[in-house]
């Protein structure tokens, strides 16, 4: 097939169209791998909160596993310790940064929260009768605040 020699609109890098990249039909330009596979991960993260897959990291998870499994059958005790350092490194490897991810979105939703609760509580001056009050109506005349 001929080459289609294209320029990365990320990095600036030539390369062949028909051997790799990512065509963006709204712009018209091409993408080479390794920005794309970048920008997809970039664009993961920001809906996960983590870079890694989840098919990554259930592998991660389940290769953790089998370590662990397969080094109480060594016999050794070097083989053990080995066996299980490796498997809790792996499950590690593949656990800690969703639990990042979740700990992160729990202390964002909690921030929004306290903020929203600040708002509301926070004492507003009434309209109607001038009066400085809390909560969405006036409590001396009635009237609702803004």
């Amino acid at each position: 097939m001929a080459k289609h020699i294209v320029t990365c609109v990320e990095c600036g890098k030539q390369f062949d169209a028909n051997k790799g990249g990512y065509y963006d039909k709204a712009s018209r330009r091409y993408t080479c791998k390794s920005c794309g596979n970048k920008l997809r991960a970039d664009n993961r993260e920001s809906q996960t909160g983590m870079r890694q897959s989840f098919g990554a990291m259930i592998a991660k998870i389940a290769f953790g596993v089998i370590f662990v499994v397969a080094a109480f059958q060594t016999g050794s005790v070097g083989g053990v310790i080995t066996g299980l350092a490796i498997g809790v490194a792996l499950i590690a490897w593949g656990a800690v940064p969703a639990y990042a991810a979740k700990k992160q979105a729990d202390a964002s939703k909690a921030e929004a929260l306290k903020a929203a609760e600040a708002e509301a509580n926070r004492p507003k001056k009434c309209n109607t009768c001038g009066a400085t009050t809390k909560g969405d109506s006036c409590e001396y005349c009635g009237a609702p605040l803004d």
